[in-house]
């Protein structure tokens, strides 16, 4: 799920007229929203929230631009989509909202409050509102702003420290990939979407119902060689370290170490397993040395010569 905060200031939203805020145009923007077949307006306002636009849309929920009314700022606020609306996805949702609860880091997006709304048909949905970032994904802004590889190098650390914050608090993320890293206009990232995070210690209460066993949960062009095994049991934090190695690869790289495009799913989870990735040095000489050779321990496929921990990767 894609969400990006306005420009404003902290300062400036508090001078917001949420009178004259233009917001979303029901007529126009449809979302399955109701538990039945047909789709429904977004609606207009949420809780305390008026609904401004959509964000974007992810398997699970929908997360929408809003104004909080009191104390007035913006959010992105996320809701569950109706056609998911059964107790797993209640389970994850609520899920998330803790997991966001436990993380105070610069490089994660904050949550601000999560909690059940009625909508017009009487039925109850959960909804989280969280920190409104202020930029886009993080390949686009590298791109944009035509970062040198030391610049893009130290951006990647900041997203190495923020990813091992979530660690230490005992989430893994599982679905880490540029989109759901948004980088602000001041340079600084924010991970976003914990919504398939699950615990670092076996034993936790899993949020995947057993009938989940053998589906693969995650970005296929980001997941680790274990975790395209679709054994979740057996994951852990270097599955994350994994995945900030596609990141990093493709950050200095400008492409994925794998093209899985119109691939079958079988001969995508293959390439991840088996194949080796094309040198960076290859594709552009400058990268040959300590950072070709760091690049590709990250994206070592037996996790045991992989770094420890996302922060061994950033330093």
């Amino acid at each position: 799920l894609h969400h990006h905060q306005s420009p404003s200031s902290d300062r400036a939203d508090s001078t917001l007229d949420l009178s004259n805020l233009q917001t979303i145009d029901s007529a126009s923007c449809e979302a399955h929203l109701t538990t039945g077949g047909s789709p429904k307006p977004h609606p207009k306002n949420i809780s305390g929230y008026k609904i401004v636009r959509v964000l974007g849309e992810g398997g699970m929920g929908i997360t929408y631009e809003a104004v909080q009314k009191s104390p007035k700022r913006r959010v992105a606020l996320k809701i569950i989509r109706g056609n998911r609306f059964s107790k797993t996805a209640r389970r994850r949702f609520k899920y998330e909202a803790d997991a966001l609860a436990r993380l105070t880091h610069p490089g994660i997006a904050q949550i601000f409050e999560s909690g059940v709304w009625t909508d017009d048909e009487n039925i109850e949905r959960p909804f989280i509102a969280m920190e409104f970032v202020n930029g886009g994904p993080l390949t686009k802004y590298v791109e944009r702003k035509e970062l040198s590889t030391i610049e893009r190098l130290e951006l990647f650390r900041l997203i190495c420290d923020a990813v091992h914050h979530s660690h230490q608090k005992g989430l893994i993320h599982r679905d880490l990939k540029p989109c759901n890293i948004l980088v602000r206009k001041d340079g600084q990232p924010k991970v976003i979407d914990f919504g398939v995070a699950r615990p670092t210690e076996r034993g936790v209460e899993n949020v995947t119902e057993q009938t989940n066993v053998g589906i693969l949960i995650g970005t296929l062009q980001y997941m680790s060689p274990e975790q395209v095994d679709a054994t979740d049991d057996d994951l852990d934090t270097r599955s994350d370290v994994y995945s900030l190695g596609v990141i990093l690869y493709e950050l200095i790289c400008g492409d994925p170490p794998y093209n899985l495009r119109k691939k079958a799913i079988t001969e995508a989870v293959r390439i991840i397993k088996e194949d080796s990735p094309t040198n960076p040095s290859t594709i552009y000489k400058s990268l040959r040395g300590d950072v070709e050779t760091i690049t590709l321990k990250a994206l070592e496929k037996n996790r045991n010569r992989r770094y420890g921990s996302a922060e061994e990767l950033g330093n």
